[in-house]
């Protein structure tokens, strides 16, 4: 199966939904931005405006894997109120916290080597202009090099974090699917399922790209219905790699070619 067959299914599944799953989406964008809001109201630096900062940082997990629950749950033909993804989240809240906590273990190695790289790019810079100061020009030409060693390092670094994420990128999925298992075993299930298969999952995702740049003409509104859409793709993605597709892929092979035959009619 390719990325269109994954938005394919994902279309049929939204059918008669958009409408729900864009209010749910607008619910969970309006709570962080009520709260970036009422933080903004407070003083820089004031106790206050460091408790909002910090009650934002203490939900969003909860609240992102909650959005996820809910939108499944649609996805799988559930009757979800707007904002159930709340009670979805907090009752999962340790579970939520679990995960991002061991998938942030499982990425230390490129997150040391990125930490690494910009105090290079650090050291290296401030070094530099000290030197050009005191007119050490000899030594300006070695730490250039230094810095250039440590973009080099943090690149690298970057895309190891990313590669190596993918694995994890369905943990959240396959908890809500099966919520008995442990943040551990989710994590584990994910990097089982995701062996292999991390090319399509990036290739379904970077097919949305040129929705996303009409979505930003929109002012971000184009993304309440854009965000479950990708979602809702990836959720048929997720299917496919557990072997647990509720529709054949013949069927969603079939709807690909009634697609195609209806465009073909159309010219």
């Amino acid at each position: 199966m390719i990325s269109s067959d994954f938005r394919v299914e994902a279309r049929r599944k939204l059918e008669g939904k958009w409408g729900k799953v864009a209010v749910i989406t607008l619910s969970y964008t309006f709570i962080f931005f009520l709260l970036g809001f009422v933080q903004g109201l407070f003083a820089e630096g004031s106790a206050i405006q460091t408790i909002f900062s910090l009650a934002t940082i203490v939900i969003e997990i909860p609240l992102s894997f909650g959005l996820i629950i809910s939108l499944f749950k649609i996805y799988n033909s559930e009757d979800v109120k707007t904002f159930e993804f709340w009670s979805f989240g907090f009752h999962n809240f340790s579970k939520a916290w679990g995960i991002s906590f061991r998938v942030f273990l499982k990425l230390i190695l490129p997150i040391l080597l990125i930490i690494i790289s910009i105090i290079f790019i650090g050291i290296g810079i401030a070094s530099s202009v000290f030197s050009a100061i005191v007119g050490n020009s000899s030594a300006v030409g070695n730490l250039i090099l230094f810095v250039i060693i440590g973009i080099i390092l943090y690149f690298v670094g970057i895309i190891w974090a990313i590669v190596k994420s993918y694995y994890y990128a369905l943990s959240f999925i396959i908890l809500a699917d099966n919520n008995n298992l442990t943040a551990k075993d989710a994590v584990e299930e994910s990097k089982r399922l995701m062996a292999g298969n991390r090319g399509k999952l990036f290739c379904l995702q970077f097919s949305f790209i040129g929705w996303a740049i009409l979505a930003a003409f929109t002012f971000g509104i184009g993304l309440l219905w854009l965000l479950p859409y990708i979602q809702f793709s990836i959720f048929a993605f997720y299917y496919f790699v557990a072997n647990k597709n509720a529709v054949s892929t013949e069927r969603i092979e079939e709807d690909v070619i009634k697609s195609n035959d209806k465009d073909v009619n159309s010219l």
